[in-house]
C-alpha cells in the first residue's frame, strides 16, 4: 500500500500494446482508438465545434462544393500570352454581348452622328435662296451654319453618351468572366449604365487635356519658327539654314508631343476600369490608374503595341479587300466606253447606295472590334496589375468559388474588391 502524494499515481505505460478487448483502468477499452486532442483556446489550431470531414470538393463542416468555372483569365499575375489570349477570348466566350453591343451602339450613334448635321443643314440652307431681300439672307446664313454646327456637336455628344455606355457594359463582362460568369445581353445593358456620367466625366477632361496639349503643341510650332527666321540674318544661305533648324525644331517638337500623349495614355488607361468596379470618380480613377501603372510601364506599353499592331493588319487587310470589291463593283456598274448616256440609271444609283451601305457596315463592325479587344484588354490589364498589387486573385477565386457553389456575385461586391488593411485579430481568450 502506497502513502503520500504518490497514492493515486496512474499506471505506468507499457512498453507493448495492450490486449484487445481488456479494459483501461479509465473505462476505455484497451486497443481501440482514444479521442485526438484538442489544441488549448487561444492556440492557432483551436475552433469551434466539430473536426471538420476531410474529402475531395468538400469544405469544412462537410459541405461539399463545385469546382468553379474556368474564367476569362487564370486568377494570378497574368504573362505575356495569357493577356493577349484573354483578350481575343473575349468573343469566344460572350460574343453576343460584346461584339453585338458594339455593333448596335456604335451603328447607331455613328449614324446618327452623320445624318444629323446633314438633314439640319439641307433644312436650314434650302430656305436661303427664298429669304427674300439681301438683309433678310445674311441672318438666315449665318443661323443655318450656327445650327448645323449645334447639330454636329450634339451628334459627337450622343456618340460619346454611347460610347460610355459601351465601355461601361465590356468592364463588366471582363469582370464577370474573370470568376467564370457569362453576362447576359439585357443584364450587361442595365449594368453598363451605372457609372457612365462618371465615365463621360472622365471623357470629358481627357478630351479637353488632349486638345489643350495640341493646341499648345501647335502655337509653338509658328513661335519657333518666328523666333528662328527674326534671329536670322539677310542673307538667303543663313535664312536657309534658319529655316532647316526650325523644321527640325518643329518635328522634335510634334514627335515630343505624341510622346508624351502615349506615355499618359498608358498611365491613364485603366481610370474606366476603377470608375465602374470600384466606384470611384474621374479624377480619382485618374490617379487610381496612374499608381496601378507604376513600375509596369513598359510591359503594359508592349502588351497594348502588340495588340494594336495585329488588330492594325487585320483591319488593313480587310479594308483592303473592300476596297477592291467596291472598284470591281464601280468598273462593272459603270464600264469605260460604254457609250452610255451621262444620265445615270435608277438601278445603277440602286447598286451604288447598296455599296456605299455595305462599305458603311464593314466600317462600323471593324470598329466594334477594335473597340472590344482595345477596351477588354485594358480591363484585363487592370486586373492583372491589382493581382500582382493588391493580390486581388485571392478574392476572385472565392468570388469564383461561391458563384460555382450557387451563390449571387451581385454587382456592388466588384464595386468593393479594393482590400482593406484590417488590424490584426486577438486570438479568443486572450483580447484585452
Amino acid at each position: 500500500m502506497t502513502h503520500g502524494p504518490y497514492e493515486h499515481a496512474p499506471e505506468p505505460h507499457h512498453a507493448y500494446p495492450p490486449t484487445p478487448g481488456a479494459q483501461s483502468p479509465g473505462g476505455f477499452e484497451q486497443g481501440a482508438q482514444w479521442p485526438a486532442p484538442q489544441p488549448a483556446p487561444g492556440s492557432s489550431n483551436w475552433q469551434y465545434g466539430p473536426a471538420p470531414e476531410s474529402g475531395y470538393g468538400q469544405q469544412p463542416g462537410g459541405q461539399w462544393m463545385p469546382a468553379p468555372t474556368p474564367g476569362l483569365f487564370p486568377l494570378r499575375p497574368l504573362a505575356f500570352g495569357d493577356a493577349l489570349a484573354a483578350t481575343f477570348r473575349l468573343f469566344r466566350t460572350s460574343p453576343k454581348t460584346t461584339l453585338g453591343s458594339a455593333v448596335i451602339v456604335m451603328g447607331a450613334t455613328t449614324l446618327f452622328a452623320s445624318l444629323l448635321p446633314v438633314v439640319v443643314g439641307m433644312l436650314m440652307f434650302t430656305r436661303i435662296p427664298f429669304g427674300g431681300s439681301q438683309e433678310d439672307i445674311t441672318p438666315m446664313l449665318v443661323s443655318s451654319i450656327t445650327l448645323t454646327s449645334l447639330a454636329a456637336i450634339f451628334g459627337l455628344a450622343i456618340a460619346g453618351v454611347g460610347s460610355a455606355l459601351l465601355q461601361g457594359i465590356l468592364v463588366r463582362v471582363v469582370a464577370r468572366g474573370a470568376i467564370g460568369e457569362k453576362l447576359g445581353f439585357k443584364e450587361a445593358w442595365r449594368a453598363g449604365w451605372r457609372g457612365v456620367w462618371r465615365l463621360i466625366g472622365y471623357a470629358l477632361i481627357v478630351g479637353v487635356g488632349s486638345l489643350l496639349l495640341i493646341a499648345v503643341g501647335w502655337l509653338l510650332i509658328p513661335f519657333i519658327l518666328f523666333m528662328v527666321l527674326s534671329g536670322s540674318g539677310a542673307d538667303e544661305a543663313t535664312m536657309a539654314g534658319s529655316i532647316g533648324l526650325g523644321v527640325i525644331f518643329t518635328l522634335l517638337l510634334g514627335g515630343a508631343t505624341v510622346v508624351l500623349m502615349v506615355w499618359v495614355g498608358i498611365k491613364i488607361m485603366f481610370a474606366p476600369s476603377a470608375i465602374v468596379l470600384e466606384g470611384l470618380g474621374p479624377i480619382a480613377a485618374i490617379r487610381r490608374s496612374w499608381g496601378l501603372s507604376h513600375g509596369n510601364f513598359w510591359r503594359v506599353l508592349g502588351i497594348v503595341v502588340v495588340i494594336q499592331v495585329i488588330l492594325n493588319f487585320a483591319t488593313g487587310a480587310v479594308s483592303t479587300v473592300a476596297q477592291l470589291a467596291v472598284s470591281m463593283g464601280q468598273v462593272l456598274l459603270t464600264p469605260l466606253g460604254s457609250g452610255q448616256s451621262a444620265e445615270p440609271q435608277a438601278g445603277t444609283i440602286v447598286a451604288f447606295a447598296v455599296i456605299l451601305l455595305l462599305t458603311s457596315a464593314l466600317q462600323v463592325l471593324l470598329g466594334a472590334i477594335v473597340l472590344v479587344l482595345t477596351s477588354g484588354n485594358a480591363t484585363i490589364l487592370y486586373f492583372d496589375l491589382r493581382m500582382r498589387k493588391e493580390g486581388l486573385g485571392v478574392t476572385l477565386q472565392r468570388y469564383a468559388e461561391q458563384s460555382a457553389a450557387g451563390a449571387e456575385i451581385t454587382d456592388a461586391d466588384f464595386d468593393v474588391q479594393r482590400e482593406q488593411h484590417l488590424p490584426p485579430m486577438t486570438a479568443p481568450g486572450y483580447a484585452r
